[in-house]
């Protein structure tokens, strides 16, 4: 495999190696600045941090990204860590390195980044004990967390501040036929947190200040509201205000429990427009209705049946 451009970015903490990386995509254009998009720690402890830029939604991202990194850095899976979070630094751009998840290409847009992350940093490690053992780096072999160069058998993390000194090597992936983790199904790392109450999801959070805001909308789409009594709902303790918003009313309070029991004591009173009192049978029927009318054409350009007739081939 072609050595890629990478930006790497180490440094020697109290906590050993830290290893940003970019690596675009292939066949991607040279661009005028690289940033990184994740982000690889070795503590000194043999843990394993892995910071993401794709946020784990429950569609496993979390796990299979690590799974490509250790797939090709060797290490111990029960070592790793997984975390979301912006970064920060010198070296790092914040408007790139963004969280995000969207369009399904997590492992499309991955795949090959993160292995060959995985990749540059066991080979940074192997190189690293090849210079304490005076053992060739050829001869040197990995195995579950260790670098096993000759009779030694030394720890990722007692390695990770001498591989952080390291300039950046030529790599290659593994081959598909050697792979250990990738196809696999792993216990998901994401699910621990969850179970016990640890991850916080955006409802979470709280700052000084921060009030709820629920909404009881029209049962109809369209409506509207015709007239609305807010004194049942503005006598809840903890509820603050009652507002007429587009479609429906707004109850805001102290907090979620407040809201809610604003906006059970509402008395709205709507305007349904022209549906009235639909149902899933009147609807069906109206559908039919339609269906058997014709259509409205929303564009049309070219000569497509000449152009087809001309085609030496159909597929």
């Amino acid at each position: 495999m072609n050595r890629r451009r990478f930006l790497q970015t180490t440094s020697v903490t109290a906590s050993g190696l830290l290893l940003s990386f970019s690596v675009p995509a292939r066949n991607a254009m040279p661009a005028a600045g690289f940033s990184p998009n994740a982000l690889l720690r070795i503590d000194t402890d043999d843990t394993i941090r892995i910071i993401l830029n794709k946020v784990e939604m429950g569609q496993g991202v979390w796990t299979t990204l690590a799974m490509l990194i250790a797939e090709e850095l060797d290490c111990d899976w029960a070592s790793i860590r997984v975390e979301n979070r912006v970064i920060t630094g010198p070296h790092l751009d914040e408007s790139i390195f963004a969280l995000s998840t969207g369009g399904s290409d997590t492992i499309r847009s991955e795949f090959d980044r993160y292995r060959m992350t995985g990749a540059i940093a066991r080979t940074m490690l192997v190189q690293a004990a090849a210079r304490r053992t005076g053992v060739p780096a050829a001869q040197c072999r990995t195995a579950g967390g260790y670098v096993l160069a000759g009779t030694s058998k030394l720890s990722y993390g007692s390695l990770a501040s001498d591989a952080s000194r390291l300039p950046v090597p030529r790599v290659g992936l593994r081959a598909r036929k050697d792979w250990k983790l990738i196809g696999r199904s792993p216990l998901r790392l994401d699910v621990p947190d969850k179970v016990n109450g640890k991850t916080q999801y955006g409802i979470d959070i709280h700052f000084p200040g921060l009030l709820t805001a629920v909404l009881e909308r029209c049962p109809v789409f369209g409506g509207e509201v015709r007239s609305f009594d807010a004194s049942g709902a503005l006598r809840i303790p903890g509820v603050r205000k009652v507002v007429q918003v587009p479609g429906g009313v707004a109850v805001v309070a102290d907090h979620t429990w407040a809201a809610m029991q604003g906006r059970k004591a509402l008395l709205i009173a709507w305007n349904f427009g022209e549906i009235k009192n639909p149902d899933s049978t009147e609807l069906i029927g109206q559908y039919r209705q339609v269906a058997g009318q014709p259509g409205i054409r929303g564009q049309s350009g070219g000569r497509c049946k000449p152009g087809m007739a001309a085609c030496r081939r159909d597929f």
